[in-house]
């Protein structure tokens, strides 16, 4: 058997067929001819040394050995496509990749991400919001803000954000409880719960407070919303919650103790960056956290 590898435009064509059942029909989704892709197919059949579909009258269906080689031919595919998305920012020299906690993102990062285009309209920012990443590896990220100083010898982390958790609530809500003070507070109104945190907060339990809770979820997203919708009280992260406490969508409770959490830290590589865009990114990011002048 030929062991150099079929055409791209033969698995194509062997990817479409599969889908549609059809030579005709997977023509039409090529713009090509029905000859052009039957002569695909027959090239392909070749390579393989057997037959991949069996021909039932106006239409195709696989063979078992087409079954088995469609699943290679879609994870083929699949893995030039995504290939072809992870270095697309590569087509624009202003492009910056920024890794960072979707709750954050859409908390602190969202509301001035404005101010950044302001002042370089031209950049293009991929915001990338999946688990937190451990190093940059200058293909899928540039950027990374993260809870943890990342080390390495080609990384730089530095101190960008402090954070601490505070109790919320819908401006109605804080309304009927200004005058309230702790703990008391907490047994005003009931509380909104993290289903990873189910104590609340970690100085609750020693109060033996009989709280009353109104709904537990696992996304701080949905926690601040919920608090939002005037359900109750809840403890978030003052970054997650900054646009939503800016906006007066939700209020503080400053009478309910806050919690330390981990600082933010902003890492680069140390090599030169992937486009100017990222130190642009790098500079306004660090202009951006730092304290107002008081």
């Amino acid at each position: 058997m030929n062991k150099r590898l079929p055409p791209l435009q033969s698995l194509l064509a062997f990817e479409a067929t599969a889908s549609l059942g059809s030579f005709s029909r997977a023509a039409a989704e090529l713009a090509l001819t029905q000859s052009a892709i039957s002569h695909q197919i027959a090239h392909l059949e070749s390579w393989a040394g057997q037959a991949l579909f069996h021909r039932t009258g106006r239409g195709v269906t696989l063979t078992a050995a087409g079954e088995l080689f469609g699943a290679t031919v879609r994870s083929a595919l699949k893995t030039l496509r995504d290939g072809r998305e992870r270095i697309e920012p590569y087509r624009n020299p202003d492009s910056v990749l920024l890794a960072c906690d979707a709750d954050f993102a859409a908390g602190w990062l969202m509301p001035r991400l404005r101010g950044l285009r302001a002042l370089h309209p031209a950049l293009e920012v991929w915001l990338i919001t999946r688990d937190e990443l451990r190093e940059i590896d200058r293909i899928d990220v540039d950027l990374i803000i993260s809870s943890e100083q990342l080390p390495g010898a080609q990384m730089q982390s530095l101190a960008l954000l402090e954070d601490h958790a505070l109790a919320v609530c819908g401006p109605e809500t804080a309304l009927r409880l200004r005058a309230v003070a702790f703990p008391e507070v907490l047994l005003a109104a009931p509380l909104i719960v993290d289903e990873h945190a189910p104590e609340w907060s970690p100085w609750l339990p020693a109060h033996a407070l009989a709280t009353a809770r109104a709904i537990t979820l696992d996304d701080a997203g949905l926690r601040l919303a919920a608090a939002q919708e005037e359900l109750g009280i809840a403890m978030v992260s003052r970054l997650a919650a900054d646009g939503a406490l800016r906006r007066g969508l939700v209020c503080a409770l400053p009478q309910v103790p806050t919690v330390a959490l981990p600082t933010l830290w902003l890492t680069r590589s140390t090599l030169a960056p992937r486009t100017p865009a990222v130190q642009l990114a790098f500079d306004w990011l660090r202009a951006a956290s730092a304290p107002a002048p008081a």
